[in-house]
């Protein structure tokens, strides 16, 4: 006689809690890879360049990465329905990008509303294929999980996913022309602390628009490449070779900041000390009846 496998009532209780587990395991296991590697590759690629790596630094944004996406993971999987799961992770990945974004604008409560839901919707609609991603993977390792001969393909979504974020994450290398800059500001400093003198500093550090290298400089700094918003620079701007433009912004210990505003790579920059406008925000238009 053959035996006759026999279906096994699963206890709802004990689904849900493996799903969720293995959604903020998986969660922040992809958060930490992400953030890992994004972080990393510059590093990698710029020895010794000290990069600006808000908001905690580069340990501390790994560690925030993996929490933020254990939480991330443990909504997309906590309710039963794929559907909710996948829309209430979207609406809450794009939450805090939101936020940080609109508390700098000094505008009144119903236009602050207005903008968060013009903003916050199109992007969460950006993140669903990546909460669907994340929530596939989840339901592989819980529909897999009591399978005998499964064992191997459970892991497979999972990996797939992981390998995806890597890829996705190596692109936040800098392109050439940023990696060269960055390490020509950052010579350039170095020369300029171990002037003596005015006169032995780098050129581009005695032709300050404001401010005196030898005394508003200290040892200790970060940099960061941009090239967006540069009309918060406009008087470092010349007024040709527009789309070449490109600054870097030196944030010393002291409490200082430098902005050297690089027409090309190949040209002297024009620098100033000054504090470090902010981002010019990017919002739709509101009447101002509102």
């Amino acid at each position: 006689m053959h035996r006759i496998p026999v279906a096994i009532k699963e206890d709802a209780v004990e689904v849900d809690r493996y799903r969720r587990l293995m959604g903020t395991g998986l969660g922040a296991l992809l958060g930490l890879v992400y953030l890992l590697i994004s972080q990393g590759i510059n590093l990698i690629f710029l020895p010794g360049v000290p990069l600006y790596q808000p908001p905690l630094g580069f340990w501390g944004n790994i560690a925030l990465g993996a929490l933020w996406g254990g939480l991330l993971g443990l909504i997309c999987a906590w309710p039963y329905s794929t559907a909710i799961g996948v829309t209430l992770a979207s609406l809450a990945s794009i939450t805090v990008t939101v936020a940080r974004g609109l508390a700098g604008i000094d505008e009144r409560l119903g236009r602050l509303v207005v903008i968060a839901v013009v903003l916050g919707i199109p992007a969460a609609l950006l993140m669903a294929p990546a909460m669907a991603a994340l929530r596939w993977a989840i339901n592989g390792l819980v529909d897999l999980r009591r399978h005998p001969t499964a064992r191997d393909q459970r892991w497979r979504g999972p990996l797939i996913l992981l390998a995806l974020v890597a890829v996705i994450a190596a692109f936040s290398l800098f392109n050439a022309k940023a990696r060269a800059l960055l390490v020509r500001m950052d010579d350039t400093l170095q020369a300029g602390l171990a002037a003596e003198s005015f006169d032995a500093l780098p050129v581009e550090l005695q032709a300050l628009r404001s401010g005196d290298y030898l005394t508003d400089a200290s040892s200790g700094y970060t940099l960061q490449w941009t090239e967006t918003d540069l009309d918060r620079f406009i008087d470092l701007r010349p007024s040709n070779n527009y789309s070449a433009h490109s600054a870097i912004l030196v944030r010393f210990d002291n409490g200082n900041s430098l902005i050297c505003l690089y027409p090309d790579v190949g040209i002297r920059p024009n620098c100033a000390f000054r504090a470090i406008p902010s981002v010019i925000p990017l919002r739709p238009y509101v009447s101002e009846d509102w």
